[in-house]
């Protein structure tokens, strides 16, 4: 039995064009021939042998007397050596026109021989083209490599590479995209399955699409080219007039396919919210390295960066609103939620808004209440009131707590709960459990704790943030434009890293440091004594030193070398060594100075017969506490110390990494130290608990960097006791 079907193929001069009917033949051996036939439908009934592609037996047809769109019936015959076979089929007529962008893609930040493999593909197939994503991350390869950027720059001004990402980059162009979609992976083991594989794509792309265009981005960030990619651009136009499918760029699609460039994403946290507006009320500079950095870096740095800009901005805000608690909402539409301040001692308060008492809840040092209708990106104050009113926590009788929007019922005897209200999963509670009642809410307290506030729709964290104020004005909405006398106010946020100096190989461990790099500095172990001392510029002209740092007994041919670099140039330079002959591990450190911070590159070298009996550590934990605990309202060191065999300093970063739930617990994130020749050192953090925390335990580890070297601390228990 054969079966046929219409296509969205075309093939002949576009001045006389024929539709592709795909006929299969489980049977058919030798040479085929086919034609199909129906009212208003023509295709050679002698025309040779038909053609075996990529979907089948392809036979031409003539639907110039029809429509696109218009459904024909149709009968496709098709004679063999096993004889002659016909099936009737409906011919669905096709739309000519389409193009089909295939859109090769690799990261910036993608493993250098990645990146390579995609700049020598372009050299080597003049069809190859390329987005280079995330440019803003391209860093790394610019400065490893600087004797690449002149060729990347050239496939860039021919338009053979496009840069996707920030305005602000190291290549120094203006990208047309913010970001590109996610590519598909390709990965088939034909050139056949390549083609259907784009084929059913473009079925279905075409559905969605404003122009006879559509975008395939094809293969992963990080991976080298898609082997079919260059493959099917040839020979799809060998084959097919319709769709074309081609390699191309993003801006292909969007200016040359008249589709709508996409707008750049916008930062909406409330970090960016708060900090536009104190940059517009009170003059302080937006903190641009600071959000940039918090959008690629770790959750944890970025928590404590968007923290940090919150911080600021509610204060330079809140210095321009007099009021006792201003509730600030950082959403674009108007907000009814719950608001918490923590006072700096217990007091016996009640809220006031425009002079009425709203319902209030004091436990402890917090302050909880229900702002209502908070202005879209703008505030509300409130007054607190002291008065002789007990307003903390009441213990209830039963097992069931409600709000205006949820009952939450408990069974003692089964254990699961039950929620009434809209789909939610029930909290895990076991017992014993008690109620509670307050002005504001009610809670069950079991092996959890669990909170329904009254006239709150959601179960989810509040976005309103409420800051303590001291005086009382009327509410208000956050002008459109700063006031005329503002006076600047201190930085809304860090605007250089935590720890300093920066490793040049910073993308090892992290993205670029907050700030970014203006210069970066490598070193090149040529042999085990000589070096080649690598300065790039990725700004503008830069002019400092690069400082090589010995350890005892180590002699070069030079210590300093000063640089004066043009924008975006590089130089090198070939130091020679004279080791002792103390066997041991040297670190070599080059020190580039002349910015805000320094930034060093290290080359471990080895003396001979270092290691060969006896194996010593280069880095490792020589201790960490097991446990840390602390109560409310009190804070404990968390000091881990780390040792070192080398004959010779070593900077250290370390990280304190941990569950989502201590971020406010243990600080700081990010701590630097020298790590002095086979000496040890001490890297202190502090667990702190406010008074309002809650009891809990969790597990903590130290990732400590020294260069490209890692060690990680054994596990580390933080617990907030009862």
């Amino acid at each position: 039995m054969i079966a046929a079907e219409s296509t969205e193929l075309f093939v002949g001069p576009r001045t006389a064009l024929l539709q592709v009917v795909r006929v299969i033949s489980p049977t058919s051996t030798g040479p085929v021939h086919a034609h199909v036939s129906g009212p208003g439908l023509h295709s050679p009934r002698h025309g040779g042998t038909a053609a075996l592609g990529p979907f089948g037996y392809e036979v031409a047809v003539d639907v110039s007397e029809h429509s696109p769109g218009a459904v024909v019936p149709a009968e496709a015959v098709l004679r063999s050596a096993a004889g002659e076979e016909r099936c009737a089929f409906s011919l669905v007529v096709g739309s000519p026109g389409w193009t089909v962008h295939l859109v090769a893609h690799v990261a910036g930040d993608a493993p250098f021989d990645a990146l390579r493999a995609h700049v020598d593909l372009a050299l080597t197939d003049p069809a190859y083209r390329f987005a280079v994503t995330s440019v803003e991350l391209l860093q790394p390869y610019w400065d490893t490599f600087p004797q690449h950027r002149s060729l990347l720059l050239r496939l860039i001004s021919e338009g053979r590479v496009e840069v996707v990402g920030a305005k602000s980059n190291v290549v120094g162009v203006s990208p047309l995209l913010a970001s590109l979609p996610v590519g598909a992976a390709l990965e088939v083991a034909s050139l056949g399955e390549a083609e259907r594989s784009v084929y059913v794509s473009f079925l279905k792309l075409r559905a969605k699409a404003s122009a006879p265009h559509v975008m395939l981005p094809v293969g992963t960030d990080r991976s080298a080219p898609n082997p079919w990619v260059t493959s099917i651009h040839h020979d799809w136009s060998a084959r097919y007039t319709w769709p074309r499918v081609v390699c191309s760029l993003p801006r292909d699609y969007y200016v040359r396919g008249a589709v709508p460039v996409p707008s750049a994403p916008s930062d909406d946290t409330p970090a960016a919210v708060f900090a536009s507006h104190a940059a517009r009320l009170t003059g302080a500079a937006y903190p641009t390295a600071a959000l940039t950095r918090a959008a690629a870096a770790h959750p944890r740095e970025a928590f404590d960066l968007r923290s940090e800009v919150v911080s600021r901005s509610l204060a330079a805000l809140t210095s321009t609103v007099d009021s006792s608690v201003v509730a600030w909402n950082p959403l674009s539409t108007p907000c009814t939620d719950i608001v918490s301040v923590h006072l700096p001692s217990p007091r016996n308060v009640h809220v006031e808004f425009d002079g009425d008492a709203l319902p209030t809840l004091v436990d402890g040092v917090t302050v909880t209440f229900l702002a209502r209708d908070v202005p879209s990106r703008g505030w509300r104050t409130y007054a607190l009131v002291e008065d002789d009113i007990d307003h903390g926590w009441k213990q209830g009788y039963g097992t069931e707590i409600a709000s205006t929007h949820y009952v939450l019922s408990y069974d003692p005897i089964a254990s699961l709960v039950a929620v009434d209200g809209p789909a939610l999963e029930p909290p895990r509670l076991t017992g014993p459990v008690t109620v509670w009642h307050s002005e504001v809410g009610e809670k069950m307290v079991g092996s959890t704790t669990f909170t329904l506030w009254h006239e709150v729709p959601h179960l989810n964290p509040s976005p309103l943030v409420g800051v303590l104020g001291t005086r009382t004005p009327p509410s208000g909405t956050l002008p459109s434009v700063a006031p005329k006398l503002a006076v600047a106010s201190p930085p809304l946020g860090p605007a250089e890293p935590a720890a300093t100096p920066v490793f040049a190989r910073y993308w090892l461990h992290e993205p670029a440091p907050l700030g970014g790099l203006a210069a970066n500095v490598r070193l090149e172990v040529l042999s085990p004594t000589r070096l080649r001392v690598v300065a790039v510029s990725d700004g503008p002209d830069f002019t400092g030193a690069v400082h090589l740092t010995l350890p005892d007994g180590w002699s070069s041919s030079w210590d300093t070398l000063p640089v004066n670099l043009p924008a975006s140039g590089y130089t090198s330079a070939e130091v020679r060594l004279t080791p002792p002959r103390t066997p041991g591990c040297y670190p070599i450190r080059a020190t580039l100075e002349g910015l805000p911070f320094e930034v060093y590159d290290v080359a471990l070298l080895t003396v001979p017969e270092w290691d060969f009996e006896d194996p010593v550590e280069v880095l490792w934990v020589a201790s960490a506490p097991s446990t840390v605990s602390v109560a409310p309202g009190s804070s404990a060191p968390l000091q881990v110390v780390v040792a070192s065999g080398a004959r010779g300093d070593l900077p250290l970063q370390a990280r304190i990494l941990s569950p989502r739930d201590t971020w406010d617990l243990v600080a700081p994130f990010t701590v630097g130290a020298l790590l002095a020749a086979q000496g040890h050192t001490s890297l202190d953090f502090t667990v702190s608990a406010p008074s309002w925390a809650s009891p809990g335990s969790w597990s903590a580890v130290v990732k400590v960097a020294a260069g490209d070297l890692v060690r990680t601390s054994p596990p580390i228990r933080l617990e907030v006791a009862d």
